[in-house]
């Protein structure tokens, strides 16, 4: 996979960060994309590499990076929907503003960056999409209604995308995770203590895992990963 390019949404930090940090070992060429251009600046730490920021909620945005990601580099080989909020609410207590935004970020966007990405990954020899999803795409938990719902849906559309997709020469794939530490999971898992927690690196592992099989004959459509202190197959 060396000089391949790879395009990272949410780069800015937590498991993008460490997911950047990873490819750049490999000799990726990275598209860091994230509202923050300091955190991603941080994330690059000097190194060469394409720094976007932006909205990902906003079409135009999004249009403009996957271009300007295939101008500069030439193509696109991979791409990491890893971008992503959450919410500990109460159900009668969110506002449709507040739905809105989570799904707008959490399937609308990677819905759109797919779109947009797919006729150049299809141009790839080694084409791949990486959807960053949650033990709630398969579970729901209290106070987290709309997350669980986004990711529900995520899920349900890589499913249908990889079907779709695998005989163009595409994979798709998702890295479903419990809780991980990062600022996100204090959000939406108050609750949860940091001792035995998923680490972003853990996370930036099972992508190199996927990637480094990616020209062998076996494929792991998801992988689902949780904290030690859980009990297994729950």
């Amino acid at each position: 996979m060396k000089n391949k390019v790879c395009i990272i949404t949410g780069a800015g930090g937590g498991i993008g960060s460490a997911i950047a940090e990873a490819l750049f070992s490999l000799d990726f060429k990275l598209v860091l994309m994230g509202r923050n251009e300091e955190k991603l600046k941080n994330t690059a730490k000097g190194r060469d590499c394409l720094i976007l920021s932006g909205d990902i909620c906003d079409d135009k945005y999004v249009k403009y990076a996957v271009n300007k990601a295939v101008e500069v580099y030439g193509g696109l080989d991979v791409l990491i929907n890893n971008a992503g909020v959450a919410q500990s609410q109460n159900f009668e207590d969110i506002s449709m503003e507040e739905y809105d935004m989570i799904m707008n970020t959490n399937v609308r966007a990677p819905f759109l960056l797919c779109k947009e990405a797919l006729p150049y990954l299809q141009k790839s020899d080694s084409g791949t999409v990486i959807n960053i999803a949650s033990v709630t795409a398969h579970k729901g938990y209290a106070l987290q209604s709309v997350y669980a719902a986004s990711k529900h849906a995520l899920l349900g559309f890589t499913k249908a995308l990889s079907k779709e997709y695998y005989q163009k020469g595409v994979r798709a794939h998702v890295i479903s995770p419990g809780g991980v530490f990062t600022d996100m999971v204090k959000i939406s898992r108050p609750d949860l203590s940091s001792d035995g927690m998923i680490l972003p690196e853990d996370i930036a592992e099972t992508v190199l895992y996927l990637l480094k099989m990616r020209n062998s004959a076996c494929v792991a459509d998801e992988i689902e990963l949780h904290r030690e202190t859980k009990e297994p197959f729950m």
